[in-house]
């Protein structure tokens, strides 16, 4: 039983990495029907402007997650106004290899910088909570709280703002919604800043249990995508179901089958996609 809840603890914060990994790729593809490969660098900048306020700057931690907010939103917009907008009329291919491109650009810059030696970041917390014959790993709180917060936070925008408002309109049909007088050009750059700070504080979040390197976050693009099929494609409900089933299948599959468990996780998902090729949330 102790093992099972030290499973299920590990299950919960690495579904919420993977939820907000997949609710800001969900975003982007749902508005701009392009797949960003450079997703995974925005989470790695987050980890990045955690190890210089955190490790080196000697900031207290919540000074990260708002630092690196406005760092990968910057970079968001650059995206936005330097790829996607002057592309808005090409085909999906030609966005995806751009961001393809500033994916290995911003990989190199990060080496060319920092080095490619692991970078270590202090534990928002620390020590262990016991409860009955079971152990809390005190790090996996930050991740539990942030995560729920941040998603919380999503759902808030996007059901009860107008923006979130325009957002879904704009998902649903965008020639409608510009006859509707919407701002089209606001609403895209809105959106990749929302998509940006999911980023950022997944990369804030994941800093802290693991090491920062530039490659971080290329390990979870490929699970980020896996989730956001397996959810349905531009469904926001679908990336937060697909997250946690994902994660929970993932942390037990790393327990129980030890090395084959990345096998079992996609033949988990290739199985979902065989009874339902639509995703667990998307429509035909």
């Amino acid at each position: 039983m102790a093992q099972i809840f030290q499973v299920i603890v590990n299950a919960l914060s690495l579904s919420l990495i993977y939820i907000l990994f997949a609710t800001g790729l969900t975003l982007i593809m749902g508005i701009f029907d392009v797949c960003n490969f450079a997703y995974g660098e925005f989470v790695m900048v987050g980890g990045i402007a955690t190890y210089l306020i955190v490790a080196k700057s000697g900031l207290p931690y919540i000074v990260a997650p708002f630092a690196a907010m406005i760092i990968v939103s910057l970079i968001g917009i650059i995206f936005e106004k330097g790829i996607f907008y002057p592309m808005r009329n090409r085909g999906g291919l030609e966005p995806a290899l751009a961001t393809f491109g500033s994916s290995t650009i911003m990989q190199t810059a990060v080496l060319i910088l920092f080095g490619g030696m692991p970078l270590g970041v202090p534990s928002i917390m620390s020590g262990q909570f016991k409860i009955g014959s079971a152990y809390f790993p005190m790090d996996r709180l930050p991740i539990i709280i942030g995560g729920f917060l941040m998603i919380t936070l999503l759902f808030l925008f996007v059901q009860k703002t107008k923006l979130g408002l325009a957002i879904r309109a704009l998902q649903q049909d965008q020639d409608a919604a510009a006859l509707q007088g919407m701002n089209i050009a606001s609403i895209r750059v809105v959106v990749w800043v929302v998509a940006s700070c999911l980023a950022a504080v997944a990369g804030v979040l994941l800093s802290s249990i693991s090491y920062v390197s530039p490659t971080m976050g290329s390990g979870y693009l490929l699970k980020g995508f896996a989730v956001v099929i397996m959810g349905g494609l531009g469904s926001i409900p679908g990336a937060l179901v697909g997250g946690f089933v994902l994660g929970f299948v993932d942390s037990f599959g790393q327990t129980y089958l030890g090395s084959y468990s990345y096998m079992f996780a996609f033949a988990f998902i290739m199985l979902v996609l065989i009874v339902r090729p639509q995703g667990l949330m998307g429509k035909r």
